[in-house]
């Protein structure tokens, strides 16, 4: 069996006396979607940003394809700083919230990482985010500034900004849940393809359709735990535990 793309292991995550994650196993297989659900505040979005060292895990290891994402407390500033923006850039990260820079064109946007991270030439970057966003539906928007995009075309902006980086991993945090209901399918869609071409993605997700559609394994999430972890089928149709079928129950049949 190959090594996961992402091994998670004992995780936990204190923000003062209050511990968000208390003991998280997970791992990825490269190529696969794994959807996790749970109520608010279960700590779903907490692990996604451990996963990309925004927030640095109080105990427990991550790996990305076989390599430690920590960094080593002794080196100097610089190195670690260094370090990180190398993990980081293997870690794609979408947002509820779409984080574009409001004054920099659609275009501009995607470039900024190939030419700040990579030291890209501009004609080149420019020629990557180019297809990147015509990849994502939006080669008539290039020269349009995240104002004048409805929020599911700003969405697909951030979706193309990640996927430049050639990231090894995509997370999505909620990626949908701040669009106008009528804008949720065309984001959906572009993770749906990604998907499909096999990159592998972790879902915090409220959208139900998408994780028994796409998601290899489900991850259900309650007080900081991974309370059942099964796949789509399974967990939709006979969840074991009482906690997943109530929440499941909840968001089903609203």
């Amino acid at each position: 069996m190959s090594e996961p793309m992402v091994r998670i292991t004992g995780l936990r995550k204190s923000f003062g006396s209050n511990e968000v994650l208390r003991g998280i196993d997970l791992s990825v297989e490269k190529g696969t979607t794994i959807a996790v659900i749970g109520p608010s505040g279960s700590g779903k979005s907490t692990l996604l940003r451990c996963v990309n060292h925004l927030d640095p895990p109080t105990a427990g290891s991550i790996e990305i394809d076989g390599e430690p994402m920590s960094l080593r407390p002794d080196a100097p500033y610089r190195r670690q700083e260094a370090q990180l923006n190398r993990m980081r850039s293997q870690v794609g990260m979408v947002f509820q919230r779409f984080n574009l820079f409001p004054h920099r064109s659609a275009i501009g946007n995607v470039m900024e990482g190939l030419l700040v991270v990579r030291r890209m030439a501009e004609p080149e970057a420019r020629r990557i985010a180019a297809a990147m966003l015509d990849r994502v539906g939006l080669a008539a928007k290039m020269d349009a500034y995240p104002a004048q995009l409805s929020g599911g075309q700003q969405q697909r902006v951030a979706i193309a900004r990640s996927l430049v980086m050639e990231p090894k991993v995509m997370l999505f945090d909620e990626a949908t849940s701040a669009l106008d209901p009528e804008l949720v399918d065309e984001v959906l869609t572009v993770m749906r393809e990604l998907a499909a071409e096999g990159l592998t993605m972790i879902v915090v997700t409220h959208e139900m359709g998408f994780a028994r559609d796409v998601a290899r394994s489900v991850v259900f999430m309650d007080q900081g735990v991974i309370v059942e972890q099964a796949a789509p089928q399974d967990i939709f149709v006979a969840p074991q535990h009482d906690r997943t079928r109530q929440f499941l129950r909840k968001v089903l049949h609203h």
